[in-house]
């Protein structure tokens, strides 16, 4: 069966590979000079920058993280502890934040635990789960936690108003933990969330791009279209004309809005919800730093907007020793926006100026910053998009097109679970 594959990241690579060892006819367009997607990375005069914000290789799945590890070889990997934290008012708060409470001013900690327990209360008598993430968040974490981590932190990296957001994405992606862990938390003794991601691992060379590049290496170059954006996908008879191409199938793993734009004869009702698909976009911004790693956090977070634009930044130099010249060490700072990109320029200053105030570099050490833009970053789950997502899956269904991935299928999926999905497809 000959397929077209559209899109060469992570989730059209693997396909690739899995109809490859199928003996499946196949053939991938990427519109870029070349594949990776989301986990594109550049390395500029020794140091590597992840275009998409900073990724790791970690996955609960242990085939995927197998296949992950098989494709890039031994030795071409480099394990960490994962040191997260979150930046509040000049100091370090444990993260999730409801297990570093101890970390707190004592009248805010004793704010979060009374709001906590408040909720926990209130909950117990029957109070009901909130159908918008805002009055979710107070619902689950009381009025202290939101009004000095889960708030502004959301608020700033979503950019919308909270009571817009659904609560359907929360699950395994808001950290929840235990009534026993956050009395705990409160009075000193230490607990860990997300102990399932303890460790991780990131290419050794190359950034996280290597990932992709790997999952690629045994397949047929004359298969992959680079340059080659779908301009067109029409139905003809059983089959479909891609760029006027015959092939039998189509994969689409482009974001769904991408793909809207080349098929033909989209009625108006079905257009109005591929444009119900709301997401935001990051602007990650490298910082070359002229001295050797003085911290061995893996990533931080920034809840206030005081404290600089960024909703997070990592030290990408601690993922890999090969990611920064010896001797020096780097930040990717992470800016999500909606709409027209930001001024690349002032906000490069802005950053840079903001770690300097907030002491986590010296100006004057700078080497120098890059920019660079993704247009799609996280999938907003407004209250309109299950409703949309439903009507555009059901199209394209009955043309007989196939979805994938994050944006190709408007699934909220890390790397490992794209790749899950596209082996599960092939």
């Amino acid at each position: 069966m000959k397929t077209a594959i559209l899109g060469g990241g992570i989730t059209g690579v693997t396909v690739a590979r899995g109809l490859q060892e199928r003996g499946v006819d196949w053939s991938l367009f990427e519109a870029t000079e070349r594949l990776g997607g989301l986990c594109k990375s550049e390395v500029i005069d020794g140091f590597v920058a992840d275009r998409a914000g900073g990724h790791i290789i970690f996955s609960k799945d242990r085939q995927v993280l197998d296949f992950i590890l098989n494709a890039l070889g031994e030795g071409a990997t480099h394990e960490s502890p994962r040191k997260s934290a979150i930046w509040y008012d000049g100091r370090y708060v444990q993260y999730p934040f409801e297990n570093g409470l101890a970390d707190l001013p004592k009248q805010d900690n004793f704010e979060c635990l009374k709001g906590y327990l408040e909720a926990y209360m209130a909950r117990k008598e029957g109070a009901p789960q909130p159908e918008n993430f805002l009055d979710w968040c107070l619902w689950r974490f009381g009025e202290g936690i939101c009004e000095k981590f889960m708030i502004p932190y959301n608020e700033k990296i979503w950019k919308i108003d909270l009571r817009e957001l659904s609560t359907q994405w929360v699950a395994g992606r808001v950290p929840d933990a235990p009534l026993e862990d956050v009395l705990k938390s409160s009075i000193g003794i230490r607990t860990e969330g997300y102990k399932h991601q303890a460790r991780f691992w990131y290419p050794m060379e190359g950034g996280f791009e290597s990932v992709v590049r790997a999952v690629a290496k045994p397949l047929p170059q004359e298969r992959i279209r680079l340059n080659a954006p779908v301009k067109t996908v029409r139905k003809a008879g059983t089959g479909f004309l891609v760029n006027g191409e015959e092939f039998e199938r189509v994969v689409s793993t482009v974001p769904l809005k991408e793909l809207a734009k080349a098929l033909d004869d989209v009625p108006e009702e079905i257009a109005r919800a591929f444009d119900g698909l709301d997401s935001t976009s990051v602007a990650s911004i490298l910082v070359a730093i002229d001295e050797p790693p003085r911290d061995d956090r893996s990533w931080i977070y920034f809840p206030h907007a005081s404290a600089g634009p960024f909703n997070r930044i990592t030290h990408l130099s601690n993922y890999s020793p090969a990611n920064a010249p010896e001797g020096k060490r780097s930040i990717l700072a992470e800016v999500t926006y909606r709409g027209a990109p930001p001024d690349l320029d002032a906000l490069q200053e802005q950053v840079v100026d903001c770690l300097h105030a907030d002491q986590l570099l010296e100006k004057d050490r700078v080497l120098f910053t890059r920019a660079f833009t993704n247009k799609y970053a996280y999938i907003l789950y407004t209250h309109r998009l299950e409703e949309s997502l439903g009507v555009v899956r059901r199209f394209l269904e009955d043309r007989g097109i196939d979805i994938l991935g994050r944006f190709g299928n408007y699934q909220y999926f890390n790397s490992d679970q794209c790749i899950r999905s596209a082996l599960d497809f092939a």
